[in-house]
This record gives structure tokens, C-alpha cells and sequence, in this order.
């Protein structure tokens, strides 16, 4: 679930290099199928919390291959419960997205991973800011609490700070 399926939150779009979706453990080998059924020219990649897709005619200047697909798995509480209780399903297309609940704890628990690379930290401090600034009339506070709840155990207190840190311009508490 990456910037594909919260940029309609986001008060003006930004550029990104890949699609993160992600996907419930049983639909898996669907989602793979599918995605190798409409470009069959990509190279796969399977690890543990992720199925990567690469072109492979797109590298970085070093060389080595950029992903251009991550599908992923739910490895955390927060998300099986986002995927269970927080998403919307465009009704004339069908296509599933996270609630701004949802978005908004995405974007937090990316930003308070302690293996998270600093530049990638920093983008998601970017955008969490932006997505509770555009969105603070319509979320619902209790259902961000008890989501960020789950990423640990101090996090329904914490995202209370951030959102309270974005709403009067001060810096995130990290």
C-alpha cells in the first residue's frame, strides 16, 4: 500500500518510481497470476513479505534492477486489520483503496520503523504531514488510535502527538 493508494488523499499529487499493493496472505497466487498475466515481461522476485516485479530494461545507475511492482503481505497486526476493516472499493471500477484512517497509519508506522533508511523516513514524514493537513475535517480519531495501537504498543498515544504536531505546524517528535 504505498503512494498509489493514498495520493487521493494528498492535496497535490507526487511523482513515484513503483505501485506497492497490498494483498491478503490466502490471495497471493491471484495477485501474482494477475500481475504476470498482463505484463509477462517483468522478472519476479519472491521474499518473504514481498513478491517484487522488475523490468528488466530499467535499471538504476549502478546497475542493479528497480523494482517496479511490490506486492505485498501484511506482516504486522495494523495491517490485516487494514485490510480488513479499512478499505473502500471504488464502485464502477472495483478497485480496493485504504481509508484515510488507514493512509494516515500507513504512513506513520513507515515513518517510525527503526529499519527505515533516513531519505525514505523523510518522505513519510512529508507526506503523513500533508495527509492529516487535507484530510483532519473527515478522519475518524478513534479509528486512527486504535490502528496505530497495533503498530506498537505506545502508538495510539503517540499518533495523537504527530496529528496534533501537523495541524500546528510543529516538527514530528522523532
Amino acid at each position: 500500500m504505498g503512494l498509489h493508494g493514498y495520493v487521493g488523499y494528498l492535496p497535490m499529487p507526487r511523482a513515484t518510481q513503483d505501485v506497492d499493493v497490498m494483498v491478503p496472505h490466502n490471495q497471493k497466487k491471484k495477485a501474482i497470476k494477475a500481475i504476470t498475466s498482463r505484463w509477462p515481461g517483468l522478472e519476479k522476485e519472491e521474499f518473504e513479505p514481498v513478491v517484487r516485479f522488475y523490468d528488466p530494461g530499467e535499471l538504476d545507475r549502478d546497475g542493479n534492477k528497480v523494482p517496479v511492482i511490490d506486492l505485498m503481505l501484511p506482516w504486522a497486526p495494523f495491517q490485516e486489520t487494514i485490510l480488513k476493516e479499512h478499505v473502500l472499493i471504488d464502485a464502477a471500477t472495483g478497485a480496493r483503496y485504504p481509508t484515510a484512517e488507514a493512509a494516515i497509519v500507513a504512513k506513520y508506522a513507515a515513518m517510525v520503523s527503526p529499519s527505515r533508511k533516513l531519505a525514505k523516513k523523510e518522505q513519510d514524514a512529508s507526506d503523513l504531514r500533508k495527509l492529516i493537513l487535507a484530510n483532519h475535517m473527515d478522519y475518524d480519531i478513534s479509528r486512527i488510535q486504535s490502528l496505530a495501537g497495533q503498530v506498537w504498543e505506545g502508538g495510539s498515544e503517540e499518533i495523537l502527538r504527530f496529528i496534533n504536531c501537523a495541524l500546528n505546524e510543529k516538527p514530528f517528535p522523532v
